[in-house]
């Protein structure tokens, strides 16, 4: 158990960073990545710049000494430290279970045949699709219809996704489409059907065996809007969170499953006239029995302010109770991507608010040297402390049992010390993915959209975060009252 004392402690510099193709010009963007539970892998997609093609999926694996040792830099080279991977042309949405990384969802397809689901085993060395009926996981027939934006829980047991095919419930697996129930039956609103698929039926810890020896199953258990559907990392990946717009009232609404109760919030957890952000869900057994969600509104919703938001729901009951709604930052930015470490304890997010301030040169003051090329505070520097962001996108992580925040994208930004090439005054930072806090050590992947006037290119790094004592911060920005929260395992 952490003692609060250690946020004091500055635990690490900002040390690891990830390069796909070391010095030579960058040949593809770098997009959505998964950091795994310790830090020691990341999954990310790599699309190709030259011709927009097809996304192919990498996983960088950090050694211990590379996790640990301070000031080392990684420089991710093809074949250096790449874990390897079938050459999949098509293959986007990755997503891996986190504490044991063997499992990757992705979704591939295209040129004229529909999307489908896959997953592969990295320990078998085989790919498996989701996506499709048949009692041998192995010989599964591809569905009808576009199935897409899979997402795995930490040990791989259960896999979500979103699909506009209607043929694909098997709660059996017996290998026969059954009708759909009512409340997975789409409609001119919400044409995406979330399916749930279970590869271990009989709790047996063998994934993907065939009968009699196991049983997989695929259930429909939602309809949406989007396809973006959110899926809590416990071991029975028990929540999902997923969008519904209402036409006649123009309206998204928000909303939270327990799939295997078939407990929804009804009416939805949050209602706004325009699309939140893809939410994220944790399972949680404190302070309620039930699911935490994080989510980004940028408008006003229940009589609410815009920023980041989480809210508590208690599914200990008959039905769902929606509690408390705990602002993580009322601020005057766009927001977006908000991720809860899988420990519970921190939550990131990216946002353009300009309403901070930092000491960035550690001298007791703070936004005093604007970014005008002048050295405004006559201490020798240019430009190094400058007041706001002006709308560049950055990203903030806080420790959710303070609500405070302890390290920001603000705190690397053009450091002279940085390894080439640095993150630039007004480069973006968006799309943060975390880790646990283990052993004083918290990992954080993020797209770093590189400026680069020849490619624009994007690239992704890896740090390990430095707590930073939060007075050294300056917000303009409102937060909520802290809680503990205990995630379910």
């Amino acid at each position: 158990m952490r003692v609060m004392t250690k946020w004091a402690l500055l635990i690490g510099t900002a040390l690891l960073t990830l390069w796909a193709i070391g010095q030579q010009p960058v040949s593809f963007y770098q997009r959505m990545p998964v950091i795994s539970d310790d830090g020691s892998e990341v999954l990310y997609q790599a699309v190709p710049v030259w011709n927009s093609g097809l996304p192919t999926l990498d996983v960088f694996q950090m050694s211990p000494q590379q996790m640990t040792t301070a000031g080392t830099e990684v420089r991710l080279k093809v074949g250096l430290n790449e874990i390897v991977l079938p050459e999949w042309r098509d293959a986007a949405r990755p997503h891996f279970s986190t504490s044991q990384a063997m499992h990757i969802v992705y979704m591939r397809g295209g040129n004229g045949t529909p999307m489908q689901v896959f997953l592969y085993d990295r320990q078998q060395g085989r790919e498996i699709l989701i996506s499709g009926l048949g009692t041998d996981p192995a010989n599964r027939q591809p569905g009808n219809n576009h199935s897409v934006c899979p997402r795995i829980n930490k040990n791989g047991r259960i896999i979500a996704f979103a699909s506009l095919d209607p043929t694909l419930h098997d709660p059996n697996g017996d290998g026969i489409s059954n009708p759909l129930p009512s409340y997975a039956t789409p409609t001119r609103d919400a044409p995406w059907i979330i399916y749930v698929h279970d590869r271990d039926v009989d709790g047996n810890r063998t994934y993907d065996e065939t009968p009699p020896n196991g049983l997989t199953a695929t259930y429909a258990v939602a309809v949406a809007s989007s396809p973006y559907v959110s899926l809590s990392p416990d071991t029975g990946g028990t929540y999902i969170a997923y969008q519904v717009y209402d036409s006649a009232n123009r309206a998204w609404g928000l909303f939270v499953k327990d799939w295997r109760n078939n407990l929804v919030t009804d009416p939805p957890v949050a209602v706004s006239p325009v699309k939140f952000s893809i939410p994220a869900v944790m399972g949680i057994i404190q302070p309620v029995n039930g699911a935490l969600v994080a989510f980004t509104a940028n408008v006003a919703f229940n009589g609410n302010k815009a920023g980041v938001w989480l809210v508590e729901i208690d599914f200990s009951g008959a039905s769902p109770v929606v509690g408390r709604f705990v602002p993580v930052s009322l601020n005057n930015g766009v927001n977006g991507a908000p991720v809860i470490s899988p420990d519970a304890t921190f939550i990131a997010f990216h946002t353009t608010a300009s309403d901070i301030d930092f000491d960035f040169d550690g001298d007791g003051r703070r936004g005093e040297d604007p970014i005008d090329g002048v050295d405004n505070d006559q201490d020798g520097r240019v430009d190094e402390d400058p007041p706001d962001r002006n709308g560049v996108d950055d990203i903030y992580v806080f420790d959710l049992t303070t609500l405070q925040p302890v390290w920001s994208t603000l705190l690397v930004r053009n450091l002279p010390n940085s390894p080439p090439p640095p993150i630039g005054l007004f480069d973006p930072c968006v799309h943060p993915s975390l880790s646990s806090f283990n052993g004083n050590n918290l990992y954080i992947a993020f797209e770093h959209w590189l400026k680069d006037p020849a490619t624009g290119q994007q690239q992704i790094l890896v740090r390990k975060v430095q707590i930073i004592p939060p007075s050294n911060f300056l917000f303009a920005w409102k937060t909520g009252r802290a809680r503990r929260y205990v995630p379910l395992r």
